[in-house]
């Protein structure tokens, strides 16, 4: 627990621009109330002093020479036990017996009012600790499991190493039951109910009360989960609800993978390579491709994560292959390809546009070439294509959805096709891919990043080796290029290889290998915390499209 108390409080040295602003120290939302005996916090530029914080309770009224004074709407003042004060904040403990209403909060240096601000007053203001101190993400929380021959207590979040905590997944034991604990403040003054919802399921609340230990602490348990509970999301959303108020959104992991770790979800209805995947709408898309026949196919595949299951939707206009998908702006886009499986011709330069709410394709305006075995990207709602088979290899251009045109950039310096990239703090990346049509085509190890704003190009490191035929998909900052065809060391031709790219430091690193090898996959999805590689072929060349669905959960961040 004590290890947990710099979660709980909060901290954060967000320093705000207006006077003095007081928020919950959990949800940190900005138009919720204060309550009574609640940890809090106070943002305001008027504090200079350098780190100061209580070392026992009670806690102290004064830290550096400053203090909290609340004045409630009876016009009783009361003055603030103080946890700790940093440069622009401070984080105090509302007084016991605040009237709901109107509060002015004022810091004191001495006798002397330096910030002021007002907020509300009412009997409860949920909200919940998150391990990030920002009240998103993963929960400052604890999950219990009881039964199956054994009791264990575990964190539930996890540190990626930059900063950043990852909800760290919980550990299935056959025969045990899961409850979870988690952290609050703003909940002991409820009177008529708590509830819990995971992942928009009810779940039992055992007990909301004071922690007990620390000050203004609130603790709410959690459990048993239901024996039914089969979501196989990445991630659930936790709220809880007190008296009628939903506290801010957490997030566990209940499914594997671990962190780090790859594991399966359902199967394709129809198995495929040579074919594009996007996401949208917390859904993800396999558009067209060729199973092992290679004969192209409309077919378009959605899946579902919270029923991890698969289903058919509205085919394409026309078959292809070779193509790419994206969204953008609540659409999903398909870009180019190819009409048949040769390598040498037949592209074609036709955009689709389909609306998930009629289910319904239609077109839009065409590309200035005609292109397949190229890349989109999406930056800013703009989606960018480059690359493609010869001898479109050079060719970029962006496409603008909300005026239907297209606009063609400066040219991709590597001529290149069975590439892939991705958008990473406002520029696009380039990476990889082959030189000629066929399969066993001379490859590529180059990263070419564009800048929209200088409208020109420079390199990053190379990739670890050349790789064509890959598919990269980005996730907390880092871009993660997986597999590729044309391995000349495996008797498969396929590439097993997990590469990440960290944009911050122009570095590469190599993980460990797909489970399954896998190449003609166009674009992944990153979503609920989990990397989704569905499809691709298995052997070199088009004759192996598979029924595979790959899914890995990253524990990398590169911020």
């Amino acid at each position: 627990m004590r290890a947990l108390l710099p979660l709980l409080l909060g901290w954060s040295l967000q320093a705000q621009t207006v006077p003095l602003t007081a928020v919950s120290a959990a949800s940190y939302a900005p138009e919720a109330p204060l309550a009574p005996e609640m940890i809090a916090a106070a943002f305001t530029t008027a504090i200079t002093t350098p780190l100061a914080a209580a070392s026992s309770t009670p806690l102290p009224t004064t830290l550096s020479g400053h203090s909290v004074v609340l004045r409630d709407s009876a016009g009783v003042e009361r003055v603030a036990g103080l946890f700790a004060i940093a440069p622009g904040q401070v984080n105090f403990l509302t007084p016991a017996g605040l009237a709901p209403g109107s509060v002015t909060v004022t810091l004191r240096s001495g006798d002397r009012a330096v910030a002021a601000g007002t907020a509300r007053v009412a009997a409860v203001s949920p909200g919940t600790f998150s391990a990030n101190a920002n009240g998103r993400g993963a929960p400052a929380g604890l999950a219990q499991m009881v039964g199956g021959g054994s009791s264990s207590v575990s964190e539930l979040f996890q540190d990626s190493g930059r900063g950043l905590y990852l909800p760290r997944p919980i550990p299935a034991v056959e025969g045990a039951q899961q409850y979870l604990i988690l952290f609050g403040t703003g909940i002991r003054g409820w009177r008529t109910a708590v509830t819990a919802a995971v992942g928009g399921q009810s779940v039992p609340v055992a007990a909301a009360v004071a922690q007990g230990t620390f000050v203004g602490l609130d603790q709410v348990n959690l459990g048993p989960l239901p024996a039914s509970f089969t979501d196989r999301r990445g991630e659930l959303a936790v709220v809880l609800t007190v008296d009628g108020v939903a506290t801010n959104t957490t997030t566990i992991a209940l499914a594997p993978p671990g962190m780090g770790q790859w594991s399966t979800r359902a199967q394709l209805v129809e198995p495929n390579s040579e074919m594009a995947v996007a996401q949208l709408d917390g859904k993800i898309y396999v558009v067209g491709g060729y199973p092992a026949s290679r004969v192209t196919q409309a077919t378009v595949q959605v899946y579902d994560p919270v029923a991890d299951r698969w289903e058919r939707t509205t085919p394409l206009p026309a078959p292809i292959n070779h193509t790419t998908a994206v969204s953008a702006n609540g659409k999903l886009y398909m870009l180019g390809g190819q009409t048949d499986s040769g390598g040498g011709g037949n592209f074609s330069d036709r955009v689709f546009e389909y609306d998930p709410a009629t289910r319904e394709w239609r077109e839009r305006a065409r590309m200035p070439t005609a292109r397949g075995g190229g890349v989109a990207v999406v930056l800013d709602s703009r989606i960018y294509v480059a690359g493609s088979r010869p001898p479109r290899g050079a060719d970029f251009a962006v496409y603008i959805p909300e005026a239907d045109q297209w606009r063609t950039l400066p040219d991709l310096p590597t001529q290149r096709n069975h590439l892939t990239g991705g958008a990473l703090g406002g520029r696009i990346y380039i990476v990889g891919g082959r030189f000629e049509g066929g399969a066993n085509s001379p490859q590529s190890d180059v990263v070419e990043i564009f800048d929209p704003v200088t409208n020109a190009w420079s390199r990053g490191a190379p990739m670890p080796r050349p790789r064509g035929g890959i598919n990269a998909v980005e996730a907390y900052g880092c871009l993660h290029v997986f597999g590729g065809e044309g391995n000349s060391e495996r008797p498969d031709g396929v590439y097993p290889d997990h590469d990440v790219y960290n944009p911050i430091t122009n570095t590469w690193m190599r993980l460990g290998q797909l489970p399954i090898a896998v190449h003609g996959v166009t674009g992944a999805a990153f979503l609920n915390g989990l990397i989704y590689l569905p499809g691709g072929g298995t052997m070199i060349g088009g004759s192996s499209g598979s029924l595979h669905h790959q899914v890995y959960r990253p524990g990398m961040v590169c911020r």
